[in-house]
Order: structure tokens, then sequence, then C-alpha cells
């Protein structure tokens, strides 16, 4: 399935889930389930921003963006991690004014059977978005999946939670359950925000660089490489590194040469974009000369 169609279904899942969980809310007066359906708010806003991310993305470089908008995935990513943080914010807020007067649930049966329906929702929801992102390698994609297995656990939680309190009658466990899912969401929030900025910062791509080591040193046409860089944007990856050629290859063969390991580049790292600069074998020894390499 198209990635932007995927998100269109992220947004419609992501109101019907909300709508459900506030369903589950109200019946059982609960401030985790609570807690629940704010997370499912996030999941909205989080969709509708991956949307006009993927879109954004998809344009073509123009005059003020040679490189492309592939860095809007990135943002999208950022700004999620930054609304998953208010919502942990606002649920503990909510769990803090429970916690010292705690409230006996009501119709919590109905509450978690609509609760688990939900989770249900976005759990199938979150395993074709993982599917498409690992096909597409797109950062947005896998950032929302991620961010909706968190809820898929995180909900799970709640609901044994909850059992645990109806049956023993520790209704304090309800904002107990809702503050532990607070701290999850925080971290989860956190390590969002790593990943993105550091690929804002244009970090060295680790996984992609061995395997175009991989291919630079298996092409027996090649001498040698120097000065590989890779940095990622969105879900392309730019590449940059000078090779040698024997001096005695003509142009032609020297360009046949790069247009090969170029394809093979192309299988191996998907959206791949590669840059050669090609030396001979003089300019190779002066570099080594110069200790550059």
């Amino acid at each position: 399935m198209d990635k932007r169609k995927i998100a269109i279904l992220a947004i419609l899942v992501g109101l019907i889930v909300f709508v459900l969980k506030l369903i589950a809310y109200f019946l059982s007066n609960s401030v985790a389930l609570l807690s629940d359906a704010l997370e499912s708010t996030i999941n909205i806003v989080a969709s509708i921003m991956m949307f006009y991310a993927l879109n954004l993305a998809s344009q073509p470089e123009d005059e003020d963006h040679r490189y492309g908008h592939q860095k809007a995935e990135n943002i999208s990513a950022l700004v999620e991690g930054i609304l998953i943080i208010i919502a942990a914010i606002l649920i503990i807020e909510a769990a803090v004014g429970r916690l010292s007067d705690p409230i006996p649930l009501e119709d919590i049966n109905l509450g978690l059977i609509i609760s688990l329906g939900a989770t249900s929702l976005n759990g199938i929801l979150a395993w074709a978005m993982m599917k498409e992102a690992r096909k597409s390698r797109s950062m947005a994609l896998e950032g929302d999946a991620k961010h909706l297995f968190s809820d898929v656990v995180s909900s799970a939680g709640v609901v044994v939670g909850l059992i645990i309190a109806v049956l023993t009658g520790l209704y304090v466990l309800d904002s107990v359950i809702a503050m532990v899912v607070a701290v999850l969401l925080i971290r989860m929030g956190v390590e969002v925000l790593r990943k993105t900025t550091r690929d804002l910062m244009d970090a060295t791509c680790e996984e992609e660089e061995l395997v175009i080591v991989g291919v630079l040193e298996k092409n027996q046409d090649l001498l040698e490489y120097h000065d590989l860089r890779t940095r990622r944007s969105g879900t392309t990856v730019f590449m940059d590194v000078h090779i040698c050629i024997d001096g005695k290859k003509t142009v032609s063969e020297g360009q046949g040469i790069v247009a090969k390991v170029e394809e093979e580049l192309k299988v191996v790292v998907p959206g791949i974009v590669p840059n050669f600069r090609i030396e001979d074998e003089t300019q190779c020894k002066r570099y080594k000369a110069e200790g550059k390499n």
C-alpha cells in the first residue's frame, strides 16, 4: 500500500480509537483509561503530521531545496516526539489529582472491553505501518508505527492493572497505572527525539556504510577508495566517496566502472544517491603521501 494511503488510514483509525477510548473512560470514570484516550489524541496529530510530511517529502527538488524535501519526515518525527512528552505531562497531572483521593470505578467491564477493541485496531494498524516502513525505509512511518506499538503495550498494561484494581479494591492503582504509562511515554518521546535529531544533524549512516564498504572492497576494478561520507535525509541516503582507478583505463572504461558500482549500491541500499570523485593512481599516491587516506 502507498505510504500516503497508510497515513490517511492511520488518521481515520486514530479518530475511531480515540472515540472508543473516550467512551470507555466515561463509562468507567478511570483516569488510567483517560490517560489512554489522551495518548490517542497524540496519535491523531502525529498521523496528520506524518501525512503532511510524506506529501512534502515526495515533492521533487526545486530552486530553494536542491537536495529535495525529504527532511520533512525528520521534522515530522521531531514534532511527534515533543507531542508524546506533552501527553505524558498531561497524564501525570490528571493522575496526581486522583492519587490522594481514589474514586471507585464504574461500569469497568464494558469500559475494558471497548478499550481492548480499540487497542486491537491500533495493533493491526501498527503492524501494517511497520511492514511498509521497512519496505520503503520511511522514518515518518517507522516513528508512527513504533508509537502505535507502544500505545498497544501501554493499553494492555492499563487493562491488566485495572482488572487487578477491581479484584483487590485498591482503586489507587488506577492513578499509579496512569503514571507508569506516562513514564513509558516520556521514555519513548525522548528516544524519538534522540533518533530524529541525530539525522537532522547529518550523522553518519553507520549500518548503510558497512554495506557500502562491502560493495567497494569486493570490486576488483577499484584500486582503493577514501573519504567516504554518508548522511540521511528522510528515506534518502546521500553518499560521497573518492575512488582510485587504474591510470591505464580510458575515461569511458572509468565511467563504466563507476556505473557498475553505482548500480550495485542502489540494489543493496535502496534510495541511495551516490556521488563519486574519480582519481587516477598518481592522485591517489599524492593523497596517501599527504597522510589523508
